[in-house]
């Protein structure tokens, strides 16, 4: 199958999954009550109470991520930087210390584990929030192609290529380029995602990097938690539309980070949704929250708010259906697209 047509036949892909009456945590029922909520990125799991901040308003399902470069972040210049080096085996070990701590987290606090798109409508209908995990950064692997199928194993669905760290997969967006874009080992970690049925998140990787990964992958790509920039800046997060069409162009989604830097007020995040879907289109735009992952104060920094955000979607002029698709029916359509083509073993 040819990745441009099968990309087209996701737009109409997926509804009946996402049929059904959505369980409501908080009072106020967000406008896109007949679909599943995803929030593409987070680290909340740091926070004690994120269970009960879930449950509070919060979407259906949250990517909560191990960050695979933790021992190595710093703050150099003002900006985040993965420094120095530790011995072999170190960031894989910490690693999967962190994963742990998450599942362990979903156990104590009743909540759903996702690992296929049916999970995520069994915690929508037990009115149980649900937790899909994933990796920040190939760095876990530590050039080892053997470790993906042991973390798709052990429940990670979504690997995150880079981080802060120019690891062994390709360039980040806040360093000079080492790789010209994509490492050989990289390409084969999209080829071991793509069959095993776990999402390739191109989030911190370079113009070029996402390019390398768009041609080779077939299977849609996420990128996590990003923004849209009027201009070209050295190591920014933020990508210019040309990088948001190449993520587009595999039937991809794009989520969008609340920076408080960028973004000072919950209107401002709106309008910055606003302008990803005018860039790429509704159907490939979704909330990147990045809780508990960004200094300073964020416009949207709970989850409870999350209600509150969708109304001002809706308010902002878009329909409920268009709500919807960026609550949450744009990841959903994009992971079912990945595990049923798995499942399937259409390689």
């Amino acid at each position: 199958m040819q990745r441009r047509t099968f990309c087209r036949g996701l737009l109409a892909a997926g509804s009946a999954l996402l049929a059904g009456p959505r369980v409501a945590y908080a009072a106020d029922s967000p406008p896109a009550a007949g679909s599943l909520t995803v929030d593409f990125h987070s680290h909340a799991w740091r926070r004690f109470d994120f269970a009960a901040d879930l449950r509070r308003g919060g979407p259906n399902v949250v990517v909560m991520v191990a960050t695979s470069d933790r021992l190595l972040l710093n703050r150099d210049s003002g900006r985040p930087r993965a420094l120095g080096s530790v011995a072999q085996g170190a960031l894989y070990a910490n690693t999967l210390e962190q994963l742990a701590v998450i599942r362990q987290a979903v156990e104590r606090d009743d909540l759903i584990p996702i690992r296929m798109p049916a999970d995520a409508v069994r915690a929508r209908d037990a009115g149980k929030p649900g937790v899909l995990l994933g990796c920040e950064g190939g760095d876990v692997l530590e050039g080892n192609l053997e470790r993906l199928q042991e973390l798709h194993g052990a429940g990670v669905r979504l690997i995150q290529l880079v981080h802060y760290r120019v690891n062994e997969l390709g360039d980040i967006q806040t360093e000079d380029p080492v790789h010209n874009g994509l490492t050989p080992f990289g390409a084969d970690v999209v080829r071991g995602c793509n069959r095993l049925g776990i999402v390739v998140d191109v989030a911190h990787a370079t113009l070029e990097a996402t390019r390398q990964v768009a041609k080779i992958t077939t299977r849609p790509l996420l990128l996590s938690h990003t923004f849209l920039r009027d201009r070209p800046r050295r190591y920014t997060r933020g990508i210019m539309r040309e990088h948001a069409l190449v993520v587009k162009e595999t039937g991809g989604v794009i989520g969008v980070v609340p920076f408080p830097s960028v973004f000072f007020a919950l209107h401002d995040y709106i309008e910055g949704i606003a302008r990803m879907a005018d860039a790429v289109g509704v159907e490939h735009v979704g909330i990147g929250g990045d809780l508990a992952g960004i200094p300073g104060a964020p416009p949207y920094r709970r989850f409870e708010q999350f209600p509150e955000l969708l109304q001002m979607l809706q308010g902002r002029g878009f329909s409920s259906e268009d709500v919807a698709k960026i609550a949450g029916a744009n990841f959903m359509r994009l992971f079912g697209a990945v595990s049923d083509l798995a499942r399937t073993g259409d390689a």
